[in-house]
């Protein structure tokens, strides 16, 4: 198999995708874009896959011997960190989650070894879906979208190789079709944009053209004026990516434009080696950011797993010491396993070494398999007998099943339940949509002409118009002006929604209106002016609106977290109860303002504190001992159902 000529730059832009990685995993607020790391390690594979390919082809190596070759090569770069990497994360993951959570990892991990990951993380992402931050192996998505190109586009370079007129054209009007795609889809279905191979192949593409144009016209050995400013044109891009593209853009998209031309201008600024650009000799080309580089893909795989197994242990922001210990360990491993493993075998010639780790990485798999399905009993039910944590996470899967019914033109959640006489809508996020199983319950055998129930629901969406202005937003408040336009049987309004999460000042991307940032003096004040003309407008309209404060939500009262996790396991000694008094201490004074908005427009207020508090407490529990939510912000269904007796009134005769 030929080989590429070794470029200390390329290492050395490596290390400055990791670091923007890892940096953005573990605090986002100083590299908002560190993210597009990711984009930097595509095109880079794009650019040494296909030159490694050109220069065999040229060689007249290019046979099925060959290919063989390469691939062999691909288990010894890939699978001997990876193995590692699987191992200590399900074994870690035995001790402290849960085990729906283990199920999950196991399942993951299975994805991981057939490479499908990207399919079963899209397949999963939705509103009620795990946190990015609690799956240890969210990134491996990337690993799969790479290793899907390495398996088609060696076939593709066949096809082409035998017409040579067409091969770059060809792969010219691939980038160009691939790009709009994703530049549609980003919008159109931003998951599918995110996670598939189709509408990221443009970024490897644009790696494979240019080592088209540094293998056929030799641009590797010239030295061209333009050069620097090439070189610096990519520093800027890549700058410029990272500084200004954030979490909530719609990407890749058009903005992947910025490090994928980025790091094609680095990339043709250093080719010449020493005849390179400043940027690429004197920084890229260091030693230590060449080291970083060179150790680049362990530490990619383990610091998001240490990473992860911080935030589920210690919640959502955990303290930077906890944050800078998960990557102090994930680099300890990383080195051990560069050192001692990667480069060891690697560089071992026996015949045996391919065959071994193969049959490893499925034995891994195999493993995972069995655990995805329950067959593995964790350390945690070594020592509860009577999981009803299960039993409360398992009830929160029927919420989806029993309500969530889109409204095609909308593109949103519609429901109906009971007769068609007078109707209640009941419209909001998330926290309005938990309550359809009291409602479709007391509804579901109204006669005809009897009182309806329709919900109109997104999650986590703010049922006020103008926070964001995004298309789900509107979407939101179209479908409802709509349906109240439609439908003049509408008597009865019900707003509820998570409303501290919106106004909560930790937030690290806050919702905007009008412009301002809604957790300020001004953005609160046109919110509730907001809210508050929307009630009254519906008063007016003579409908009857009730707004329903947030129910008492915190970390302590998911059933992931009424046992105390610790880093070495989950004990299962009781939990300290939840103060009613906290919950007012840190989301009252807003929830305030949200009651005297509605007040003062004519609408009346639930608060649920005041029927999911007793002595104090806020309720953890039903009579039976089952955690009454299924996640930290929703009731589960089954509770919802015989319990939360607070909205009857909303559909009484």
């Amino acid at each position: 198999m030929s080989q590429l000529k070794y470029r200390a730059d390329i290492d050395g832009l490596r290390a400055v995708a990791v670091l923007g990685v890892v940096i953005y995993h573990a605090f986002p607020w100083v590299i908002p874009g560190g993210f597009i790391g990711v984009d930097i390690f595509f095109v880079i594979s794009g650019y040494l896959i296909s030159g490694i390919l050109y220069k065999g082809h040229k060689a007249g190596t290019f046979s099925s011997f060959s290919f063989r070759e390469f691939y062999a090569r691909r288990i010894r770069r890939l699978f001997p960190a990876l193995i590692t990497m699987l191992v200590i994360t399900m074994a870690y993951g035995w001790m402290i989650l849960l085990p729906d959570e283990f199920q999950q990892l196991g399942k993951h991990v299975a994805a991981g070894t057939l490479f499908i990951q990207n399919f079963v993380f899209w397949q999963e992402s939705g509103y009620f879906d795990t946190a990015a931050s609690l799956k240890p192996l969210l990134h491996l998505w990337s690993l799969a979208v790479e290793e899907q190109f390495y398996i088609f586009f060696p076939l593709l370079l066949i096809l082409l190789w035998r017409k040579p007129k067409i091969l770059v054209p060809a792969m010219l009007v691939l980038l160009i079709a691939t790009f709009v795609l994703n530049v549609v889809m980003s919008v159109q279905n931003s998951m599918s944009d995110f996670f598939l191979t189709p509408y990221r192949a443009w970024e490897f593409l644009g790696g494979s053209l240019l080592a088209w144009w540094h293998e056929e016209r030799g641009h590797e050995e010239e030295v061209p004026l333009h050069r620097e400013a090439l070189s610096w044109g990519g520093v800027i891009l890549l700058g410029m990516g990272m500084a200004f593209i954030h979490t909530g853009d719609p990407f890749p998209g058009w903005r992947a434009l910025l490090p994928v031309a980025g790091t094609l201008l680095l990339m043709e600024g250093g080719a010449g080696g020493l005849k390179g650009a400043w940027v690429n000799r004197n920084i890229l080309s260091n030693p230590a950011v060449v080291w970083i580089g060179l150790i680049s893909y362990p530490l990619y795989l383990f610091h998001w797993p240490a990473l992860s197994f911080v935030h589920i242990v210690k919640g959502e922001s955990p303290n930077p010491g906890c944050i800078l210990t998960a990557l102090g360990v994930s680099m300890m491993l990383t080195i051990l396993t560069y050192y001692f493993l990667e480069k060891k075998i690697r560089n071992n010639k026996s015949c045996l070494i391919v065959p071994v780790l193969v049959t490893s990485f499925f034995l891994v798999g195999s493993v995972a398999f069995i655990a995805s399905k329950g067959l593995i009993k964790t350390s945690y039910q070594m020592h509860v007998r009577n999981d009803k944590v299960k039993q409360a996470i398992e009830d929160g899967g029927m919420l989806e099943g029993m309500i969530w019914i889109n409204d095609i033109k909308e593109k949103l959640n519609l429901t109906k339940t009971g007769g068609n006489g007078k109707k209640t809508v009941f419209f909001g996020d998330s926290n309005s949509m938990q309550y359809a199983p009291r409602i479709i319950k007391l509804l579901k055998n109204n006669k005809p002409d009897e009182r309806g129930a329709v919900f109109i629901n997104e999650g986590g969406v703010a049922p006020i118009n103008g926070i964001d202005d995004s298309q789900k937003q509107k979407s939101l408040v179209n479908t409802l002006v709509k349906y109240l336009k439609q439908d003049s049987s509408v008597d009865r309004i019900v707003i509820s929604a998570k409303w501290h999460m919106y106004f909560d000042n930790n937030l690290y991307n806050p919702r905007v209106i009008d412009g301002c940032k809604i957790v300020s003096e001004k953005g609160e004040k046109i919110a509730m002016d907001s809210l508050g003309k929307m009630i009254s407008q519906m008063v007016h309209e003579n409908k009857k609106v009730i707004i329903v404060l947030s129910t008492p939500t915190a970390k302590q009262m998911d059933p992931h977290n009424i046992y105390l996790r610790t880093f070495l396991g989950i004990n299962t000694d009781e939990s300290t109860p939840y103060k009613k008094k906290q919950f007012i201490e840190e989301n009252g004074e807003i929830l305030s303002r949200i009651a005297k908005a509605a007040k003062e427009n004519g609408a009346e207020v639930i608060d649920p504190m005041d029927y999911l508090c007793t002595n104090g407490n806020c309720i953890a529990e039903d009579e039976n001992g089952i955690p009454i939510r299924f996640d930290e912000s929703h009731l589960r269904p089954g509770y919802v159902r015989d319990h939360v007796k607070y909205l009857d009134q909303t559909v009484a005769p």
